[in-house]
């Protein structure tokens, strides 16, 4: 199988458990604001563990590397290559953080 095929069914399959755990999160919190996950820290790993699966496939989707072997490829970038794809990494990973910030104020209001 294919890395882009491979990656994008890592990405879909885990991005919708991740998607259904955070919508039952807030389906949770929307009844009683007080709700805290059960296992305190361990619950909130519980919770997001599909979220990094997932984007490990979005990565292996994007870039047709496989994750393993990502290191390897960005190493072999030149300083300036890293720098500037570094930046547009941190941004795009600031206005995800902002959009889920976002969904989760708009969907818990009441």
């Amino acid at each position: 199988m294919k890395t882009r095929t491979k990656g994008f069914l890592q990405f879909a399959g885990a991005g919708l458990v991740f998607l259904l755990a955070v919508y039952w999160f807030m389906d949770q919190r929307a009844g009683n604001p007080d709700y805290t996950l059960p296992g305190g820290p361990f619950g909130l790993i519980a919770l997001v563990a599909p979220g990094g699966f997932s984007l490990a496939g979005l990565i292996q989707l994007i870039s047709g590397v496989p994750f393993s072997e990502l290191s390897d490829k960005w190493n072999s970038l030149k300083a300036w290559q890293r720098g500037v794809y570094g930046l547009l990494i941190v941004a795009a990973a600031f206005g995800a953080v902002i959009g889920g910030f976002m969904l989760y104020v708009f969907g818990t209001a009441s």
